[in-house]
């Protein structure tokens, strides 16, 4: 979790400077998990810079590994727009938003709350492709992995070009 010392950062801020601050080796644990593909052969800096760039052009990868409180969390970003704060009873275990380094978290101790700010390319990311997830888990439903969209449209594809 990254967290922010107060409630005075806007959501203009880009992914590859909030992941800066982790470690090389954490970041490529996000992109196992996540279970894409970034060369752990790079300085950390290309590493961030990659990992920021795989994460927001991946958005199906990160939202089929979300639960439906995290969805619902994605939506309220999304409906509420930029420089926009969400606040949420803060847990014992983390959000994998804030595993991934997709929010930056204020920790309100007396209150037990957690104000999330999303970066608005996070936000732009995430919104193309969240409804599908957020509705196929209201409805109990398991969605199908980025994965096995993936291969669902090559399978399409390759029927495609063998009508022809």
């Amino acid at each position: 979790m990254i967290t922010i010392k107060d409630t005075h950062f806007t959501s203009d801020i880009a992914l590859a400077d909030i992941l800066s601050v982790r470690t090389k080796v954490q970041l490529l644990a996000v992109c196992r998990k996540l279970d894409l593909y970034v060369s752990p052969n790079q300085k950390k800096e290309e590493t961030v810079r990659r990992v920021a760039e795989a994460l927001l052009d991946n958005p199906m990868e990160v939202l089929q590994s979300l639960s439906k409180t995290e969805l619902r969390l994605v939506d309220q970003f999304v409906q509420a727009g930029p420089n926009a704060y969400i606040t949420c009873k803060a847990r014992k275990n983390f959000l994998k938003l804030q595993k991934y380094g997709l929010v930056l978290t204020y920790e309100d101790k007396e209150r037990g709350e957690w104000q999330m700010l999303m970066p608005d390319e996070v936000r732009e990311s995430l919104a193309t492709s969240y409804r599908f997830y957020l509705e196929m888990a209201e409805k109990g439903i398991k969605a199908p992995s980025a994965r096995e969209l993936r291969f669902m449209a090559m399978l399409n594809r390759s029927q495609d070009d063998g009508e022809e």
